[in-house]
């Protein structure tokens, strides 16, 4: 049996992250500040942020679902432990 995903990523761990979602994460969070690469944050960091963008830094940063669930699966797939993070060996 062959199974081919199209339009997203689909990790051994079976983690999936949206096509594209890298994209947006860096286009709405750096529309209001320096993009934070996910591996700079744990996964619950993420969520935490994620779960709370009515009150982010004193702002509030709603997004439409599902750009936010998008963006929280991008940003906790390649968190500092996450699933797909996995630093340079050299």
């Amino acid at each position: 049996v062959i199974v081919l995903a199209t339009g997203s990523s689909l990790a051994a761990n079976m983690t999936y992250v949206p096509t594209g979602a890298k994209m947006e994460a860096e286009k709405e969070c750096g529309a209001c500040h320096q993009f934070i690469p996910p591996q700079e944050e744990p996964m619950q960091e993420w969520r935490d942020i994620l779960q709370n963008l009515p009150n982010h830094m004193g702002e509030d940063a709603t997004l439409p679902e599902p750009l936010r669930s998008d963006i929280e699966a991008y940003l906790v797939a390649y968190a500092s432990d996450g699933p797909e993070y996995r630093p340079n060996s050299k």
